[in-house]
């Protein structure tokens, strides 16, 4: 199954050693959720199965 998240918006890495530790791609946008910026998807570094000049592959 395939699922296009759009683009990662952040990144997260530990201080001490600059390794990263997940990156946050945008959630599923509902009309109920207009206000709120809770609505993003983290998905941790173990899950990168492939990272590629257009796409970045996911285990989920």
């Amino acid at each position: 199954m395939e699922k296009d998240f759009g683009y990662v918006q952040d990144v997260c890495a530990e201080l001490e050693t600059g390794k990263i530790t997940s990156i946050i791609v945008p959630g599923e946008k509902k009309i109920l959720n207009i206000f709120s910026n809770h609505n993003e998807i983290i998905i941790n570094w173990d899950n990168i199965k492939c990272i590629g000049e257009d796409v970045i592959l996911v285990e989920i």
